[in-house]
């Protein structure tokens, strides 16, 4: 089970500045990335899991807000590979399944509403025609 980082009140400001979302996300992802440097594991859990969050709002808008260099999806996955990675590397192996399982079916759920015309995948089918990326696999 993946905790929730992100309180309700704060959940509720970055859906309605969307703009401060993106400029928590790109701090925190530093911030997260430092800490990670420094050793400080639990600071890193808590930028990285607050990154995913912010991302999932920003995605669940679905507006355009400004041209960034990346986009909601990406950011959230970049988050969630970097959690995931801490987690396995730290021993808590269940938490970085969950966040992976939590990662692919909201990758494979954005591809099938961007696929127009065309049944959605079966999760089999998914695992048969693209194996996740090796940055993703659990060792």
């Amino acid at each position: 089970m993946i905790p929730n980082f992100l309180c309700p009140t704060h959940q509720k400001h970055y859906q309605q500045q969307p703009s401060e979302a993106i400029l928590a996300w790109d701090s925190w992802m530093s911030l997260g990335h430092k800490s990670v440097l420094g050793r400080n594991n639990e600071k890193a859990f808590r930028y990285y899991g607050s990154c995913m969050e912010v991302a999932a709002i920003l995605m669940e808008q679905n507006t355009q807000i400004a041209i960034t260099a990346i986009t909601p999806l990406e950011r959230y996955q970049l988050a969630g590979q970097h959690l995931a990675e801490l987690c396995q590397r730290n021993g808590h192996e269940e938490i970085a399944r969950a966040i992976l399982a939590k990662l692919n079916e909201t990758l494979t759920n954005k591809r099938d509403h961007l696929v127009t015309g065309t049944h959605p995948i079966s999760k089999e089918e998914s695992y048969e025609q693209a194996p996740p990326p090796a940055s993703m696999r659990l060792h």
